[in-house]
């Protein structure tokens, strides 16, 4: 399931940066084979950013409990850090699905 999402009529395989154009179109043009697909994104994408969030308040809350003189910089660093992840795997979990329009007019 951890892969990049290929043109559901010809199989072209695109890449990350596609792929996040795509998400942001409504409606898609495969640039091999000319058919229209839609991309959206799988339920599963709360559960995968669940992990990093929950990892990140746990971080934060143990160097809080280590360090009594911690300041807001190092924590925002690690919040951070774990919110470039879950952005940086969006498009891992998008899939391409068939237009049922075209599908219906064929």
């Amino acid at each position: 399931m951890f892969r990049l999402p290929i043109c559901p009529h010809c199989g072209t395989v695109y890449h990350y940066k596609e792929v996040r154009n795509a998400v942001k179109k409504k409606e898609n043009t495969c640039y091999h084979c000319g058919e229209k697909f839609r991309a959206r994104l799988f339920p599963g994408i709360l559960i995968a950013a669940v992990i990093p969030i929950t990892l990140s308040i746990l971080l934060n809350l143990v160097m809080l409990n280590r360090m009594q003189e911690m300041q807001l910089l190092p924590l925002f660093a690690v919040t951070l850090a774990f919110l470039l992840i879950i952005y940086l795997i969006i498009p891992f979990f998008v899939s391409f699905k068939k237009n049922e329009k075209n599908d219906n007019k064929k």
